[in-house]
């Protein structure tokens, strides 16, 4: 079964979601491997105390052609700012496919809507989040990229930005 939208509202609210360089992995980078998002900071310093806020993910392109393509991102936070094994945890993930059967629940998830969406540049996911996880509170992040199929290929850029979350 095929993504269905609801009626209303009739024109899909969009996020302002401000771009500060300091808060931005990385601008029209293409990805055709696993690796991190970070051709601008490998690395991005939220200092210390909680934060909440967004990460986007500004998708100009992105290869589906051999239908077997996939694509999880996963920001990760940790007190080291060298990320060691052992002191990083997963603070938010989405993840794309040609077909649901790539999906992280392929037996639940439809395959991913088109990239761009049709009269766009660019399509921007928005995936909220904090730094607070189970009594933890996480200074850096990083966003990994874990690639497969056939083919797979995808230009973003991609950065954080503060909002307000209403908990």
């Amino acid at each position: 079964m095929a993504l269905t939208n609801n009626a209303l509202p009739s024109i899909t609210p969009q996020f302002t979601l401000p771009v500060d360089a300091n808060m931005q992995f990385a601008s029209a980078q293409t990805l055709a491997a696993s690796g991190f998002v970070n051709n601008l900071n490998a690395v991005l310093d939220l200092q210390p105390g909680r934060f909440t806020g967004m990460l986007a993910l500004d998708i100009s392109a992105i290869d589906v052609s051999s239908g077997n393509e996939t694509y999880q991102f996963s920001l990760l936070g940790s007190n080291d700012n060298a990320f060691g094994n052992g002191n990083v945890d997963l603070l938010a993930f989405h993840d794309f496919a040609a077909a649901s059967a790539g999906r992280i629940i392929a037996t639940l998830l439809a395959a991913s809507p088109a990239i761009p969406e049709a009269g766009r540049a660019g399509s921007i996911i928005a995936i909220p989040f904090t730094n607070i996880m189970q009594g933890f509170i996480y200074r850096y992040l990083k966003l990994d990229a874990i690639l497969g199929g056939t083919t797979p290929s995808i230009t973003l850029s991609a950065w954080v930005t503060p909002i307000e979350m209403k908990i």
